[in-house]
């Protein structure tokens, strides 16, 4: 097991958004909640999910999505834009923090399971087409109920009170990015790098599960838990999310690692670059 790593993550006022990040290393107790048998489970909390990927540590890797339908992997760039998510149907809708979902497919293959955690326990958020609006009308014929969310974005009223802007984004991969008030997406944040410029080839982890901590009334951040899953490694993670001039993530996380890693990077940034003659 590698030690918990805190990471205070910071979204700097610039063209575009920059991430920092600093990191404390501690040490945890893993003590595990018991899941009703029906209805929501328990509270989950972050002791849970490392518990998880404890266990979780000790299977085989298998990625998520592989019954995905041909469909929605063969989906465009375009197609799979035209897929929108229904603001009205945010979860919390009406409130500071809402949370809305990305369809899967495209370049998105691995749908992740959402929960969120209020006072009344655990609870699923079920994948649904109703959910959406699809620009294709028989593509919604095509789509399946079972299926995960590709991702989610947090929404708060970051620019005006009026408004409630996109706040943070989790899609694709365990990547992740955030703003702050009157800033534009620049820099991606990952979870964790494996063995990058390796010649074995770089390892992604991914995210394959969420829990959404619903803020209490008046709530100046939103906490989340993520359960990180690759070939070499498993994770839990904590970001706790204090949005504001200057956005702020407080990440915990802690790894337990499957085969020998090479490789290991804590805390990497990913942007887009240009590649030509120029």
């Amino acid at each position: 097991m590698i030690n918990e790593v805190d990471a205070h993550q910071r979204t700097v006022r610039r063209s575009f958004s920059v991430l920092i990040l600093s990191f404390f290393l501690s040490w945890m107790a893993v003590p595990l909640a018991v899941a009703g048998e029906s209805g929501p489970s328990a509270y989950v909390q972050f002791q849970d999910v490392i518990a998880r990927a404890k266990s979780l540590a000790q299977e085989l890797f298998e990625a998520p999505g592989q019954d995905l339908s041909e469909t929605l992997k063969k989906l465009g760039y375009d197609q799979w834009r035209n897929i929108r998510f229904k603001p009205a149907q945010s979860l919390w809708s009406g409130k500071p923090f809402n949370v809305q979902f990305f369809h899967p497919g495209f370049l998105y293959q691995h749908p992740v399971t959402v929960h969120y955690v209020d006072r009344d326990g655990t609870h699923e958020v079920p994948f649904s087409s109703d959910l959406f609006e699809y620009e294709d009308k028989d593509l919604k014929e095509r789509v399946s109920h079972d299926h995960g969310f590709a991702g989610f974005r947090i929404h708060y009223p970051l620019n005006t009170p009026k408004y409630a802007d996109e706040l943070v984004a989790f899609l694709g991969a365990s990547y992740f990015r955030a703003l702050g008030r009157g800033l534009s997406y620049g820099m991606s944040a990952r979870g964790l790098a494996v063995n990058t410029a390796e010649d074995t080839g770089e390892e992604f982890p991914l995210f394959r599960e969420f829990w959404l901590v619903r803020p209490l009334s008046g709530a100046k951040s939103i906490t989340l838990y993520a359960l990180l899953d690759s070939v070499s490694v498993t994770g839990a993670y904590e970001y706790t999310i204090f949005p504001g001039e200057e956005t702020v993530m407080k990440v915990r996380s802690t790894l337990f690692v499957r085969q020998d890693i090479r490789k290991l990077g804590i805390a990497p940034l990913t942007s887009m670059f240009c590649y030509g003659e120029n």
